[in-house]
């Protein structure tokens, strides 16, 4: 008898895990290749601290799916959240860093097998429901390169008892791929921005990138992201006299195409191997406004910083 009882509780147990694991994720949607859906930590959400979900993609063997840079081509995830209900603003969306990798003498920015880009979202009203609705559009390539989309809704009730169920294997899936974002922390990295530049040559408008910690045999990937710029590249370091310190040269386009970028907010990404920084800047600045310590833009003068 007691052993029957000992195998009714399991049973029961197995029954309430299934059900809240299917709560807490949609159904995978997609055809071909890919297939997505969403996922949640938790089946209610808090007023206060973080509430986090995640997009999760599933590729087929040799199959990719690009980052929001893809490199020389590529189709990069578009997330529309414009059906959601509830939300204080548009959820915060984590990039993980991705694998550099050449595909038909092409460099591109790209996620094999899986990729989950976790989010962050709060409720207009904590005491109501939040509907996340997302219209996710993305391209998968092997061989040829395809778009594919997906639409998924899911419902978060607010919290109302303590403690909050939640999806251990949800949360330690979310929280992997949240560790592999870039980071703003110039001590955990090893890398650290110190200043920030524009120049002109030959017509083309480059960005200069003082920075320390890199290693000098190995091309950091760049990335550059402002005012109608979205620019990847691969940049050999310049040894400066200081060889603890590197200079970083990107062209980002003609300066016909650019307007002057001095004062102007960008957001920069070095990824080095598994190390990866990323800091928003103002153009002339001294100082990164990501580390939270103050801006002190610098006079860019009448002619433009002359590189070291």
């Amino acid at each position: 008898m007691k052993r029957n009882l000992t195998l009714a509780f399991i049973f029961l147990f197995s029954l309430a895990a299934a059900s809240l694991a299917g709560e807490l994720a949609t159904p995978w949607a997609g055809k071909g290749p890919a297939h997505s859906r969403l996922i949640l930590e938790s089946e209610q959400f808090t007023s206060t601290g973080v509430n986090r979900a995640g997009v999760q993609v599933q590729l087929e063997e040799g199959w990719w799916t690009y980052w929001r840079a893809p490199g020389s081509s590529g189709i990069p995830p578009r997330f529309d959240w414009s059906g959601s209900k509830n939300l204080a603003d548009a959820p915060e969306l984590a990039w993980p860093v991705p694998i550099r990798a050449m595909a038909y003498g092409e460099s591109l920015n790209l996620y094999r097998n899986e990729i989950v880009f976790p989010i962050e979202f709060r409720a207009v009203d904590p005491t109501k429901p939040v509907t996340l609705h997302l219209r996710l559009t993305y391209g998968v390539c092997k061989n040829m390169c395809v778009p594919a989309t997906a639409e998924h809704e899911i419902a978060i009730a607010p919290a109302k008892r303590q403690p909050i169920r939640v999806s251990e294997s949800n949360v330690r899936l979310i929280s992997a791929y949240s560790v592999r974002q870039p980071s703003t922390d110039p001590i955990s990295t090893g890398l650290e921005i110190k200043e920030v530049w524009e120049s002109q040559k030959g017509g083309q408008v480059r960005l200069g990138v003082r920075i320390t910690g890199l290693q000098p045999n190995r091309k950091p990937l760049v990335l550059v992201e402002g005012p109608a710029i979205f620019q990847a590249a691969e940049v050999t370091p310049k040894l400066m006299a200081d060889t603890k310190q590197s200079t970083l040269i990107v062209t980002l386009g003609r300066s016909a195409d650019i307007s002057r970028l001095s004062g102007k907010r960008i957001r920069i990404t070095v990824i080095e191997g598994k190390r990866a920084l990323e800091q928003t800047w103002v153009v002339g600045a001294q100082s990164s406004s990501a580390t939270g310590v103050g801006l002190t833009p610098i006079s860019a003068g009448t002619g433009d910083k002359p590189e070291p």
